[in-house]
This record gives structure tokens, sequence and C-alpha cells, in this order.
């Protein structure tokens, strides 16, 4: 074999290993380690286990007792089965499987492979075993498991949609940031690298100070995919980005040390040592020195690190000649005194040289927050103080989150049919600027959807689109202002003797509640029941006449019911 060969194969070779996720390349490693490691330690257990065996074996055919213990072997056997019945729909785990793999390998080997190696048989002269009845259940196991996910899993769609495609359409929304920019349906990357540019014209120096950056919006705008975004330049530029979530610690004292911990795991990679000298710096801030053991090692460190500690750890940055972010999400998750902890690294305890802090936070939110836990009546921004540069996201267009709503309702609505499609997809053209508007964030149009999409799949055929759409806005926001419609509350029966009786806001109980129920409710109240169907509003004026049965609005007194829970007709009932 050529030179060009080998390493051609090593290529492709340490080509897949690049694109197999760590985990796995982890556990491979581990389990080819640990294989070789029990084959060996077995060669030497068996002197000792072979003559044990053959000890028993005579004993066992001297008293006759070959037929119990067959009988004891039988039992086992049919308990494994029992057992892998029972378990059938349980998942193994990879450590179980890396145990039952080593198991069967050395089974193999001696069963075959080693001539001299006596099993006992079940019938004299019979190849079967009685440790082959034992190693049979666990054989199959791995088999019987697969064949059972495959068939559960499997999908039934006439159109051979794929399995991974069938799986997505039925998932809700996630809460999952955006996380590369080609998943930018938000329009940041244009901001973002504008903002990076800034960040590299700021000088890389041995005595730059720490910047402290604050991107600030509202619950649910964005602020983590933004940081994600601008945190992925970071990285392809190689500089550093060190993840910190206070929100983990176990309690607010514990906050600075586990920072401590996380900026030494990461900064370890690059500077050998830095974890020692960032300990002989926490000793000194009596986050170190509270623990026995690390006494010796704070001694050792003082002889060798004459140099400040600060002043090492700054020298140590800029040797690495990497810029170092700190990303510090959800600022408005903690409670007063977690704030106040965080900014107290920010500001003293971790500005250390060549460090940008990047925090993500509500600012109205934090200084709400910090007025009552300081118990103080300021009258300016409290965080100010702490951060140095502010970074405010621009409201998110409404056009681009209707775009999105109409992607979410048609991946959630595979399966339906073409003119019900069209139908759900005309609705929320009726009233997409309505719930965008009341909505402004993507948390909350996720949230939105997964309220909404999978009780509409089993209505549909029952519900006006537009109408249900805008009773689920009162349902995400007023729960309570809901379940008393749906008892009833604001709305009567008008015309009940005609063909098309319906449901009206209730002249005195909107009156009585209009000063009392929160404007946007009362409006939602007024569309539903009060005003012309929504979005629909020039094809009806002038008194066109309308059936309201037959369009399916929620003031039919016949779709009403439907809206809120889902109720069998005649038809179905038969």
């Amino acid at each position: 074999m050529s030179k060009t060969t080998v390493f051609s194969r090593l290529r492709v070779f340490f080509k897949l290993l690049r694109t197999m996720p760590r985990p796995y390349i982890k556990r491979l490693l581990v389990f080819a380690f640990v294989e070789m490691l029990v084959i060996l330690l077995y060669f030497h257990v068996q002197e000792l286990l072979y003559p044990s065996l053959g000890k028993l074996h005579k004993f066992l055919e001297d008293n006759h007792l070959m037929g119990s213990f067959g009988g004891l072997i039988f039992l086992a056997f049919f308990y494994q089965i029992y057992w892998l019945y029972r378990k059938r729909g349980a998942w193994i785990s990879f450590n179980f499987h890396q145990g039952l793999w080593i198991f069967c390998i050395l089974y193999l080997i001696y069963r075959f492979g080693v001539p001299s190696c006596y099993f006992w048989p079940i019938f004299k002269g019979g190849k079967l075993a009685f440790g082959d009845l034992l190693v049979f259940p666990f054989v199959i196991l791995f088999y019987v498991q697969r064949r059972y996910y495959a068939k559960r899993f499997r999908p039934t769609q006439a159109n051979e949609m794929s399995f991974w495609r069938f799986l997505r359409i039925q998932e809700l929304e996630t809460d999952e940031p955006i996380e590369s920019k080609e998943e930018d349906w938000l329009g940041f990357t244009d901001q973002v690298e504008t903002l990076f540019d800034v960040l590299q014209s700021h000088e890389f120096k041995y005595k730059s100070p720490s910047l402290t950056m604050g991107i600030i919006a509202q619950w649910g705008k964005g602020k983590s995919s933004f940081i994600n975004l601008l945190m992925a330049s970071v990285r392809e530029q190689k500089d550093i980005v060190v993840r910190f979530y206070p929100r983990n610690s176990k309690n607010v004292s514990q906050i600075q040390e586990d920072f401590f911990d996380a900026f030494a795991k990461e900064l370890s990679k690059y500077y050998m040592g830095f974890g020692f000298l960032l300990g002989r710096y926490t000793k000194h801030l009596r986050l170190l020195g509270q623990y026995e053991w690390t006494r010796p090692l704070e001694s050792l460190l003082t002889l060798l690190l004459p140099e400040k500690d600060e002043q090492a750890i700054n020298a140590a940055l800029y040797s690495i000649g990497r810029r170092v972010y700190v990303v510090i999400d959800d600022l408005d998750r903690l409670t007063g005194e977690e704030i106040i902890e965080v900014l107290k690294l920010v500001d003293r305890n971790a500005s250390f040289n060549n460090v940008v802090f990047v925090m993500a936070y509500d600012k109205e939110y934090v200084n709400n927050v910090l007025r009552k836990h300081l118990d103080h009546g300021l009258d300016h921004s409290f965080i100010d103080k702490y951060v140095t540069w502010e970074v405010t996201l621009p409201e998110i267009d409404g056009e681009i989150l209707r775009e999105k709503m109409m992607l979410y309702l048609e991946s959630h609505l595979f399966g339906l049919p073409d003119e019900e499609k069209k139908r759900v997809l005309e609705g929320w053209g009726y009233v997409g600027n309505i719930i965008v508007e009341d909505l402004a964030s993507v948390r909350h149009l996720k949230r939105y959807v997964n309220l909404t999409l999978p009780r509409y799949r089993k209505l549909y055929s029952k519900v006006d689109p537009a109408d249900f759409f805008l009773l689920s806005l009162l349902q995400y926001r007023y729960l309570g202002i809901y379940n008393n419609l749906a008892r009833g509350v604001y709305v009567e029966l008008s015309e009940e003797d005609s063909q098309d009786p319906y449901l009206s806001l209730s002249v005195d109980n909107h009156r009585a509640s209009s000063g009392v129920l929160p404007a946007d409710a009362s409006v939602l109240l007024e569309k539903m029941f009060y005003n012309l169907p929504v979005g629909r509003e020039d094809k009806y004026k002038g008194g066109l006449p309308y059936n309201k049965k037959e369009m399916k609005l929620i003031r039919s007194k016949e779709a009403f019911p439907y809206y809120f829970r889902y109720v069998k007709d005649k038809a179905e009932e038969k």
C-alpha cells in the first residue's frame, strides 16, 4: 500500500471524526479503553476462575445435581425473557450497551475462539450450552428494542412524507434563540456586524481596561439571539467567549465563586496554569481560602508568584493575545441581591484588562428591581453606573412577525385539506395585524402559537379561523375574561326564533364591564360579537346580510360551544 493511499485514508478518517459530535467521540474512546482493560484483566482472572468452575462441575456431577442446576438456569432464562418483555419500551443507556457488548465479545471469544474452554452442555454430546441460554436474551435485546421503536414511530402518511419532516411539524415551537446568521430572520446581522467592527477598533493593549456592554430590550425581543450572533462573530475572530449563568448558582454567595470557576475553566484552555493564578487571586477575595485543602496551594503560589495577583492575571490575558468576552444573559431574571452581586463582579472583582462583559437585560425592569431592593427612591438609572456602552435593540418589524406566523401556520397545519389551509391563511390575513401588534415579541408569538394551533387542528372544520385566532388572543392575554365568556358572561342570545340565532354583547353587562375590563379585552369582545365579521367589514357594510351559522362565526349559537371545547355533532355520534 502506497504512502499516498495511507495518508488519504487517514485524512478521510480524521475528517469523519471532525464531523462527529464530541460526546460520541468521547464515548467511543471510553468504550474502546474499557473493553481493552477488561479483556486484559480477564486473562489474569481466568487463572483463578477456571479451577473453581472445574471443582463446581465435578461436585454437581458427583452428587447428581446437574438436573437441578439445569432447572435453575432455565428459570433464569425464562425470567430474562419476561424481563425483556416488560422492558421492551425502555431505552437502553449507553453504559448498559457498553457492558453488554464487552460481555458478548468476551463470551464469543471463549465460546468459539478458545477450543480449550469447556462449556457445560445441556445434553450430553449436544452443542447448546447452559451459558448460551443466559447470553441469548441479551443478544436479542438490541434488535427487539429497535424493532419496537421503528414500528412505534413509523409514519403513516400516504404521501410518503419523511419521518423527520413528520416529527418536525408535530412539535411545539420552542423558545430557542437564533444561533447563526443563516437563522437570522429578525434582521440583526447588519447591526451585529457594525457593532463588532466598533469592538474590533477598541485597541488591544497591556493596560486596556475592561468594557461593559449592555444589550437592552424588553422580554422576548431577541436579546439572546442578538448575543449569539455577536459571539459567532467573536469566535470567527478567534477571540475567547466565556458564558456565565448566575441563575444556576445555588445562592447569592456562590455567584462570584461560580463565575471564577467558569472563567478559569475556559481560560485554562489557552494559558497553562491560569487556574492557579486565578486561585491565588480569589484567595484575597475570600473565595478560595474558605476551603481547608486549598491552603497549601495558596502558600505555594505565594512563593512561586511574587508579583501582584491581579497584575499577574492581566499579564496572562495579554500574553494570550485574544480579547475575552464574558456573556451574562438574563440579568433581568435575577433578584435584586443577585443583580448587585453580578455588578460587583463586573465593576470590581473581575474587571481584568482586555475583558468585555456583555450583559442582556430589560433596563426598566432591572432598575425597578434595584429600587425595591435598595429601598431607595432613585431618580436615575442605577445600572448606568456600571454599564459603559448601551446597545438598544430595534423594535421587531411587525411585517416580519406576520410572515413568521404564516410559516408556523403552514408547517403546523400540514395534512389538512388544501381548501382548509387556504381558509386558515385567509383568516390570518384578516386578524394578523391585530395579533402581532398586541403580542409584539417573538417569545409571545411562539407561546401564542403553542396555545392556538394544537387546538385548531382539532376544530378547524367547526370554527371561523379569524374568530378563533382572536379568541385565542383573549385566552392568552386575559384568561379570566376568557373563562367568563365560556360561561356566557358578557353575551346574550338574539333572534332565538330565527333560522340563524346568534350571540351578541349584552348591553347591560357590556356597559357594566366596560369600565372594569381592560380596553384591549373590550375591543376583542366587540370585534367578535358586535362589529361586522373581523377583516370582512368592507364586504358586508351597508347592511348586506350574512349567515353566521354557515360562516361558523363565534357569535353563531351553534358554533359558539366548539370554540371552547370539542363537541361531537350528530353525524360524528352516528
